[in-house]
């Protein structure tokens, strides 16, 4: 065998071996997701949305409104 085409069938197995460990992690991953106890969230408010615990949201103050100025002709 050639140098190319030894290196074409490295190319070729770590393509596939990749893709059959993806695979595999991805099933894995499903497999521990089904199995996790399902609890309800202890941060969530009464509708379901869930509260900062260490951060506040940040809310502007409403600014006054700019000053009008009036100019008189001259």
């Amino acid at each position: 065998m050639d140098l190319i085409s030894i290196l074409a069938t490295v190319i070729l197995i770590t393509t596939i071996g990749t893709l059959v460990v993806g695979v595999a992690a991805y099933v894995a991953f499903k497999l521990r997701d089904k199995r996790r106890p399902k609890r309800k969230d202890p941060t969530a408010s009464v509708e379901g949305e869930i509260q900062p615990i260490f951060l506040k949201r940040y809310t502007p103050e409403k600014h006054a409104a700019p000053a009008v100025t009036t100019t008189s002709p001259s």
